[in-house]
């Protein structure tokens, strides 16, 4: 089974955390739909399912093509009161005789695309996981990307950006593999954009989704982090004027820090193998040093600045 799916993450366009209230009016895309909510171990909301339609070309790293219809699932979801991530998954079954059915069968079957005819799986993973920012499959990244503005825009936000740090995309394909270990493949690419590559067993989408979720999660934070760091123009500003700089980072970015936090099972064990090959965190921990050295140092510097001399009367 091959799933492929896509995530973008960005900074909530308000001034402060979103408290738990305002997060659920602004993840309310379907009326009536209740917003799943979370405070323990960290506050996190989660917008419920839409879905979307499409009847698109599915290209392969051959060029080779065949048609996809069925439907894309995506979701919205808030972490911290701050930090904002819009997903798109879908299942890709092939189905042999490469005809079209009617669109209830399709809706029967939310969040499968069928590929009509004989897909190559792998070329079709290599070619999802090599498309440009601007590209994606099936749209997704568009679908992300209405999904995003949408909350974005919301009325119940002050559309204040305290934190500026761009948008990240992560692209991702699961393979489902009957009696097989968990393998993950992570790999930064150019222009804010991400791919995972991941083979595992029998699981949920919904628990992939998730992993994938966390990882574009915390790769947005760290990616955020070291942007601040180097606006900060350490060792060229002097100390106080450094510190004020990284500021946004210790107010915004530094308690948010909680990898695998809300996983468990296959997940837990494909963050181990990220933590073992990129070291996300180790990476994280280093830099979050740096800015507390960086606070130590300014701190102590007023500290041992000599006082005035006073005027001889």
């Amino acid at each position: 089974m091959l799933i492929l799916g896509e995530v973008q993450t960005a900074a909530l366009r308000h001034a402060g955390g979103v408290p738990q209230g305002l997060a659920e009016n602004a993840l309310a895309l379907i009326a009536g739909e209740r917003v799943r909510v979370s405070e323990r171990p960290i506050s996190y909301a989660v917008s419920p399912k839409t879905f979307t339609g499409v009847d698109c070309g599915i290209r392969s790293s051959s060029g080779a093509e065949v048609r996809g219809v069925g439907t894309l699932m995506g979701r919205a979801s808030l972490t911290g009161g701050r930090v904002l991530q819009s997903s798109a998954v879908a299942r890709l079954d092939p189905v042999a005789g490469g005809y079209r059915r009617a669109w209830s069968h399709y809706l029967a079957r939310l969040g499968v695309v069928e590929a009509l005819g004989r897909p190559d799986m792998p070329g079709t993973v290599a070619a999802h996981l090599a498309a440009d920012r601007e590209s994606s499959t099936m749209g997704m990244g568009a679908f992300c990307g209405r999904l995003l503005n949408e909350i974005q825009g919301s009325a119940v936000l002050d559309q204040k950006t305290p934190l500026r740090a761009r948008r990240t995309v992560l692209r991702w394909a699961a393979m489902i593999k009957d009696d097989t270990d968990v393998h993950v493949r992570f790999t930064v690419l150019e222009d804010g954009l991400r791919s995972v590559r991941l083979v595992l067993g029998p699981a949920e989408i919904d628990d992939i989704v998730e992993l994938f979720e966390d990882l574009a999660l915390h790769d947005w934070l760290l990616t955020a982090l070291l942007s601040v760091i180097e606006q900060s123009r350490i060792g060229v500003e002097q100390p106080a004027q450094s510190v004020v700089r990284l500021r946004p980072a210790v107010d915004h970015l530094l308690h948010l820090w909680m990898p695998a936090a809300r996983l468990n099972g296959f997940a837990l064990e494909a963050w181990q193998a990220l933590e073992g090959r990129p070291g996300l965190s180790r990476q994280w921990d280093a830099s979050v040093q740096r800015i507390r050295d960086q606070m130590a140092m300014a701190a102590a510097l007023v500290e041992r600045q000599p006082d005035r001399p006073q005027p001889f009367r």
